[in-house]
């Protein structure tokens, strides 16, 4: 009898693997088939940067030991792969399209200010995306969550200075994605969440493609669906499903004004009356921008570190969020504009600083 009930459990166990076998095979089809997709229609299948593929086993036996568990938008798991550390990304929301995110991400990996791709697994219902280990905190994290980290780090990395960096650094992706592909890519979903610091280098990251889309050969702007950040939209994207280059430039001027004040904004379209902005943690309480001076409104961190000297500067920065979130897109500059005069500020800062 023990016999028979040995080989019962070791065919049940071999069902169960060929079955499993058969999902993974599965999925992986049905999976590196959307990426396939989404690389020919960027790049002709031509990748910047090859994309490694890990099998399920693998990427189970590098975070089977993992306790670390980084939450930006989505959930985080450092592990070791190849002897060296990564981090594991499970996506949450299944309504984004991470097949889109893999591809973007793969021709977008060798800029130092893309959170760099090493690999990904098909194998899992929802593929699993693997990058290079920082040590990074989001810039949501810094900005808004005051109490939850040492306060001296915050200083250190949200100094005017690294504050000027962070934004020419973002300003920098963003050109890329607008001018370096056959049409240009639309972010569509730029917020502090989407954005990381390494805290050893400093240097700033962003992330998740995954609602990003590409414009039609020809055209400016294409009609979607809303699917990003609600808070965070672009008036004629709330109101109209209007994408275009003026999009992610809106977006950005709410991130550099994040940037400037400290404080979470967030924008809302109200009937019959116009598209407004708020602060988020207050009772709706209205920003206008042009009525408002900087100096009145900038983050008392900033001023505490430089007080007055850096006035002009802050008031550079305040004269681009105002561009930047006009209502009327046409209004706006394009993001190699608002990257060139950042460079400008940040020089007038470092040569400040050297005086």
């Amino acid at each position: 009898m023990p016999i028979f009930s040995g080989l019962i459990r070791k065919t049940l166990f071999s069902s169960a693997s060929a079955e499993r076998r058969k999902k993974e095979h599965d999925c992986y089809l049905k999976n590196g088939s959307c990426v396939l997709e989404e690389l020919l229609s960027l790049c002709d299948g031509n990748c910047r940067i090859p994309i490694h593929y890990f099998s399920a086993i693998e990427i189970e036996n590098a975070i089977k030991h993992s306790k670390s568990r980084i939450d930006f938008s989505d959930v985080y798991i450092t592990g070791s792969l190849d002897n060296r550390l990564v981090l594991v990304r499970f996506k949450r929301c299944r309504l984004n399209n991470i097949h889109r995110d893999i591809a973007v991400t793969a021709q977008m990996s060798h800029l130092k200010n893309v959170l760099r791709l090493v690999g990904c697994c098909l194998e899992f219902e929802e593929p699993v995306m693997v990058y290079e280990y920082v040590q990074g905190i989001s810039l949501s994290y810094l900005l808004f969550r005051k109490g939850n980290h040492d306060d001296q780090t915050r200083k250190s990395l949200l100094s005017w200075g690294n504050r000027l960096r962070i934004a020419n650094e973002v300003a920098s992706a963003i050109v890329f994605l607008h001018t370096e592909f056959t049409t240009p890519i639309i972010f569509k979903d730029l917020n502090p969440s989407n954005v990381i610091i390494d805290q050893n280098s400093g240097v700033t990251k962003i992330l998740d493609f995954s609602l990003s889309i590409s414009l039609p050969p020809g055209k400016l702007e294409v009609v979607k669906n809303i699917t990003s950040t609600y808070g965070w939209l672009a008036p004629e994207y709330a109101i109209s499903g209007i994408v275009s280059q003026k999009t992610d430039v809106y977006n950005f001027g709410v991130v550099l004004l994040q940037l400037l004040t400290g404080e979470k904004m967030s924008t809302r379209n109200i009937e019959d009356r116009e598209y407004v902005m708020y602060i988020a943690n207050s009772d709706f309480k209205m920003v206008d921008i042009e009525e408002i001076h900087v100096m009145d409104r900038a983050d008392s961190a900033i001023l505490e570190e430089h007080g007055i000297e850096i006035r002009q500067q802050l008031e550079d920065c305040w004269d681009l969020v105002k561009k930047c979130t006009k209502s009327k897109r046409e209004e706006r500059p394009y993001m190699i504009e608002i990257a060139k005069e950042l460079r400008r500020i940040h020089n007038c800062f470092c040569a400040l600083t050297l005086g």
